[in-house]
């Protein structure tokens, strides 16, 4: 199968060419991208800090939502936005049945070592199993279970946020998953598809739990340009700001790991995917089923970018998405899900 020689996109992926030299498109248009929206973005850190002031002045327990994974860019991200940034958060910790112990260990004792507080959000294992099952059997292999899901946790945060009248959230997403996100037109029409796979079940109850958490997004603003930041604070919305889509902001995960080691005993997972990672033990089913039916996996776009964006070698990239289960771990997944596994080959 052939895969970009710069990135690790194959020629499965939707709307993907090759020039001469075995680059995609994608990557052939990155760089005239950045170089026409250089003026959007901040120079440097204190300027984003500057601007970031007025959040603190709004007379709220709370200035910001830091969704906190567990892993070593979320954690990262909540040590810079309380001791540098000097923002009091509320600190949301999303578990939706499948989550290691050792993340939610990494969230308890950095938010303990920071005295912040921490909202624990548990998740209706019911509907969780649901969107498993039921995005893992479609027969649109567009869409990842592992976007359906992500999107899920998405918007908890925003729920949160909208609850405790926080205007602004600040997640430590990958500029990968930044670039994802403001992806708008691929967004609108994965979401069209998500709706599609779930109106195909005939399932009604989940259909109007799903759609129901959606209406958020009218409350949203996404940071694309430093603009979004420098206006004034609209309490009528709520800002989301991805940290690691900031230039000097860098996603590496080794240097991360050694700051996280050193400021509260960060401890990795035994196994995750993708390697150096700190997910949900689902990721091994859902990608299982994206290299089956598609030949590549949610995180080959997000890592993609990052390789673009010059965080992450090429060869690190490909070891990192190797799939290597453990064993009898799918199959308890499946079960789990009420998923034949053998459907998902």
């Amino acid at each position: 199968m052939k895969i970009c020689t710069r990135c690790v996109l194959p020629e499965t992926y939707a709307g993907i060419r090759f020039d001469e030299n075995g680059v995609c498109n994608f990557c052939n248009a990155y760089s005239v991208k950045e170089e026409k929206e250089a003026h959007f973005h901040f120079k440097n850190e204190e300027e984003v800090k500057e601007c970031l002031k007025k959040y603190k002045n709004l007379g709220r327990k709370y200035d910001l939502l830091v969704p906190l994974s567990g892993g070593v860019d979320s954690c990262f991200t909540l040590i810079q936005i309380v001791e540098k940034y000097g923002l009091k958060p509320m600190v949301f910790h999303s578990d939706h049945g499948w989550d290691d112990p050792t993340a939610t260990g990494n969230v308890e004792r950095l938010c303990k070592e920071l005295d912040v507080d921490l909202l624990i959000w548990k998740n209706d294992l019911k509907f969780m199993r649901k969107l498993f099952k039921y995005f893992n059997e479609s027969d649109d292999y567009t869409v990842s279970p592992c976007y359906a899901c992500g999107n899920m946790l998405y918007l908890n945060g925003l729920e949160i946020a909208d609850n405790f009248n926080i205007p602004l959230v600040v997640n430590g997403y990958s500029k990968g998953q930044a670039a994802m996100m403001h992806d708008g037109e691929k967004s609108r029409d994965w979401y069209g598809r998500m709706i599609n796979v779930i109106l195909e079940t005939g399932d009604q109850e989940f259909f109007a739990k799903f759609t129901k958490k959606w209406e958020l997004l009218k409350r949203q603003v996404i940071y694309e340009t430093r603009a979004d930041l420098e206006k004034e604070v609209d309490l009528d919305k709520i800002l989301f700001i991805p940290f690691f889509v900031f230039k000097f902001n860098k996603t590496d995960k080794e240097v991360l790991e050694k700051i996280c080691r050193d400021r509260f005993d960060w401890q990795p997972l035994r196994v995750s995917y993708p390697d150096r990672t700190t997910n949900c033990e689902m990721i091994w089913l859902n990608s299982y089923r994206d290299f089956n039916k598609r030949q590549y996996t949610h995180y080959h776009d997000e890592y993609s970018t990052l390789i673009r964006a010059g965080e992450i070698s090429r060869e690190q990239a490909l070891k990192d998405l190797e799939l290597n289960p453990p064993p009898g771990l799918l199959e308890r997944l499946a079960t789990e899900c009420d998923i034949e596994l053998a459907d998902l080959r």
